[in-house]
C-alpha cells in the first residue's frame, strides 16, 4: 500500500501527530539538557552552590583552589585583582585566604591571620611542596600550595565539612527553583501538546467537513436529486471548489430541465407536424378521389377539384419551408450577416415602401418614433423576414375588416425596445407565454390550417435570439397583441 491510498483523514492525524510529537519530544530534551548543564557543569559555581548545596560547596571549593593555584603559576607573579574573584568564592563558603610573595603577604582574609593559617597547614600535616596538598575531611578544609615559579604561597582553611559525605541538608531554595522548573517545562509541554491537538482537529474538521459535503452532494446527484445544494461555509480553495462543484450541480439541473423542455417541444412539433399535414393531405385525397370516381363530371368541376389540389398542395409546400427554416435557426445553421442599421430611418422607407400594399390588404401601418439616431447591428434580410412574419400574423388575426399596427422605437438602457401593437383579435393572458412555442396557435382545434402553421412567431423569436435580442408577447392598449423586442444599441451609434 503506498501513502496516497491511505484516507487523507489518516494522513492527516499522522502529520498532525508528528508536527505536535517531534516539538515536544525537543522540548523536554532541551529542558533536560539545560538542567544536567547547570547541575553537573563547572562555569556555574556560583548557581550550583545555591540550588545543590551537596554537590554546589564542593565544586566552588575545588574549583576556586585550582584556579588560585594556575594564577599563581603566572609568569612574573599573579595579580592580585585576578586572584580577588576566587578568594571571594572561598570566603563565601566560610575558608580564609592568606596570599603571600617571596614572604611579603598579598591578601589577607579579614579577621584571619597567616600564622594562625600556618598553624592549620602543620597541624594538618599540608606542607611546602611544589604540588597542592589539600586535606578535607568531615570537619575541616586545608589547603596550601607555593609556586615554585613565582614564589607565591596560598593558604586556605575554614571549618567546611565535605558535606557529599553526610547527609544532604534541606535547600528549601533549591527544592522551590528545582519546583518551578519542572512546572515550567510541564506547562510549556502541555501547551504545546494541547495547541497542537486543537489546530489539527480545527485543519482537520476545515477540510474533512467540506470534503464530506461535497462526497454526500456527489452521491444525490448520483442519485438524479439535483435539488439539494452544497453548503459552503468557507472562501477557500476548499469553498471554492464547493461552489464550483454546486454551480456544476445548478447548470446539470439547467440542462435536464432545458433536456425536458426540448423533449416536450418535440412531441408537440412532431403532433403538429402529423396534425397540420394530415389535414391537407386529406383534402388531397378527396379531391383525387373526386377526380378518380367521376364525381367531379363537368370541366368547371374538374379544374376547381385541381386548383383545390394545387392550393393544398402549396400551403403544404409552406408549411414544411416554414419547418425547414424554423430547424436550420434552431439548429444555428443559418449564418447571419450583421450590418450597422440605423433603425428610425430603416423603419420610416419600409413604412413608406410598403404601407400602400398592406393598405390593400387591408393593414393601416402607423410608426410613431422620436427623429433620433439609433444603430444596431441586425441582419437586413433575416429582419425583414421578422416584420413580414409580424404583420402577417396582425393581418391573419384581424376582427374588422382594417387592423391598425402601431410600430414604436424607444431607447432605455443601452437597448433599443421595439413594439409592434395591433387593434385585432388579441390573446388571453395566459396564452402569450406560449404565442412563440413552435406549432402553437390561439385555435386549439387547429382547424384553420391556412392561417398558419403556428411556426411564424417561433421563427421570429429565433432570428431575435440569432441578433442577440430578447422577445415577448403583452396585450395592446386597443385590446389587440403587441409584440415587444429588445436589440443591443452600438456603442456611440458608429
Amino acid at each position: 500500500m503506498q501513502i496516497r491510498d491511505i484516507s487523507v483523514g489518516k494522513r492527516l492525524f499522522f502529520a498532525n501527530f508528528m508536527m505536535v510529537f517531534i516539538p515536544v519530544c525537543l522540548l523536554a530534551l532541551i529542558g533536560f539538557a539545560a538542567f544536567a548543564g547547570l547541575r553537573f557543569a563547572g562555569t556555574a559555581q556560583q548557581e550550583l552552590a545555591v540550588l545543590w548545596p551537596e554537590k554546589g560547596p564542593a565544586l566552588s571549593v575545588q574549583y576556586a583552589v585550582s584556579s588560585l593555584r594556575v594564577k599563581a603559576e603566572k609568569k612574573g607573579g599573579p595579580k592580585l585583582k585576578e586572584m580577588m574573584e576566587d578568594c571571594r568564592l572561598l570566603e563565601a563558603q566560610g575558608i580564609a585566604v592568606s596570599i603571600q610573595r617571596d614572604g611579603q603577604p598579598l591578601y589577607i582574609t579579614p579577621g584571619a591571620e597567616t600564622a594562625q593559617l600556618e598553624e592549620l597547614a602543620v597541624s594538618a600535616k599540608v606542607g611546602y611542596s611544589d604540588t597542592a596538598a589539600m586535606l578535607w575531611d568531615d570537619q575541616d578544609f586545608i589547603f596550601a600550595y607555593t609556586s615554585p615559579r613565582s614564589g607565591t604561597r596560598i593558604l586556605a582553611a575554614g571549618n567546611v565539612p565535605f558535606l557529599a559525605k553526610n547527609a544532604i541538608p534541606e535547600n528549601n531554595v533549591r527544592d522551590i527553583w528545582e519546583c518551578i522548573a519542572f512546572v515550567l517545562l510541564g506547562l510549556a509541554i502541555l501547551f504545546i501538546a494541547g495547541l497542537g491537538i486543537y489546530l489539527s482537529r480545527l485543519l482537520s474538521r476545515q477540510i474533512l467537513e467540506p470534503l464530506s459535503r461535497l462526497r454526500m452532494a456527489a452521491a444525490e446527484i448520483q442519485q438524479g436529486n439535483l435539488d439539494a445544494p452544497l453548503e459552503i461555509r468557507t472562501q477557500d480553495e476548499l469553498g471554492e471548489t464547493c461552489q464550483a462543484f454546486d454551480r456544476m450541480r445548478q447548470d446539470l439541473k439547467r440542462a435536464g430541465e432545458n433536456q425536458k423542455k426540448y423533449e416536450q417541444n418535440r412531441k408537440e412539433l412532431i403532433a403538429g407536424i402529423s396534425h397540420d399535414l394530415s389535414t391537407p393531405l386529406t383534402s388531397v385525397r378527396g379531391y383525387a378521389s373526386g377526380l378518380l370516381d367521376g364525381i367531379a363530371r363537368t370541366p368547371e368541376k374538374k379544374r376547381h377539384y385541381v386548383e383545390m389540389i394545387y392550393e393544398t398542395a402549396g400551403t403544404m409546400e409552406k408549411l414544411v419551408e416554414s419547418l425547414f427554416l424554423f430547424s436550420k435557426l434552431d439548429l444555428g445553421r443559418i449564418p447571419f450577416h450583421f450590418e450597422a442599421v440605423e433603425m428610425y430611418s430603416y423603419f420610416a422607407d419600409f413604412a413608406a415602401e410598403q404601407s400602400e400594399e398592406l393598405a390593400e390588404r387591408g393593414l393601416q401601418l402607423h410608426l410613431e418614433a422620436p427623429q433620433e439616431q439609433a444603430v444596431v447591428q441586425l441582419d437586413r434580410l433575416e429582419f425583414q423576414r421578422v416584420l413580414k412574419n409580424l404583420l402577417e400574423n396582425s393581418l391573419k388575426y384581424k376582427k374588422q375588416p382594417v387592423v391598425q399596427v402601431c410600430i414604436g422605437l424607444e431607447k432605455k438602457e443601452g437597448q433599443l425596445h421595439i413594439a409592434f401593437a395591433d387593434d385585432g383579435q388579441g390573446v388571453d393572458a395566459r396564452e402569450l407565454p406560449k404565442l412563440f412555442d413552435s406549432f402553437y396557435r390561439t385555435d386549439p382545434a387547429r382547424s384553420e390550417v391556412a392561417k398558419g402553421s403556428g411556426l411564424g412567431l417561433a421563427i421570429v423569436k429565433q432570428i431575435i435570439l440569432g441578433m442577440q435580442g430578447r422577445i415577448w408577447a403583452e396585450a395592446s392598449a386597443a385590446g389587440g397583441l403587441m409584440i415587444c423586442m429588445t436589440l443591443p444599441l452600438q456603442e456611440d451609434g458608429k
